[in-house]
């Protein structure tokens, strides 16, 4: 019988922490910057928003790939099988929702920018239709994003609480 650590490798580690950083300050930082239009603040919050999604997009293509490479962890015994399935596949939507959020955000800019305000980024479509029909998709997958990440902070929260430490573990 092959056995597992008890906790994902530390690049795992970091490159979920990374992400989540990211994605939490973006999906915040993106609904705040309506509430900031027209202030000396948005274009600053602006270009930082799109230069941590530019850079989180490389990182979370290592980090989809990487899953394939990463040692397995081991499941606590108190998860059903039926369970551990579900939890892959709200994954695989996760990382899918967030890699359709970056590339959307990304195909949707109506202007160039710096990249944090040194590099100059080209908007990669200059159809302001298509920038529009990415927008929705932006927005409606940040939607689903949030969804599913609070779903997932619940789920650790709730296991972590009811005496359940180990899932919550084996990111830490």
């Amino acid at each position: 019988m092959q056995t597992y650590p008890a906790r994902y490798d530390s690049f795992t580690r970091v490159l979920h922490w990374l992400v989540a950083a990211v994605i939490i300050y973006a999906m915040f930082m993106g609904y705040l910057l309506h509430a900031l239009e027209g202030t000396r603040w948005f274009t600053f919050f602006s270009v930082l928003n799109m230069s941590l999604g530019t850079i989180a997009t490389p990182i979370m293509l290592v980090r989809f790939a990487w899953r394939f490479f990463r040692p397995s962890v081991e499941w606590p015994a108190s998860i059903s099988r039926r369970k551990k399935q579900l939890v892959v596949f709200v994954h695989e939507v996760f990382y899918l929702t967030i890699l359709v959020v970056l590339i959307s955000g990304f195909l949707m800019l109506q202007k160039d920018y710096h990249l944090f305000g040194l590099l100059p980024v080209t908007r990669p479509v200059n159809v302001p239709v298509i920038n529009e029909f990415f927008f929705t998709i932006h927005r409606y997958s940040c939607i689903l994003l949030g969804v599913i990440l609070l779903a997932h902070v619940t789920a650790v929260v709730k296991y972590t609480l009811s005496g359940k430490p180990e899932i919550l573990r084996r990111m830490l």
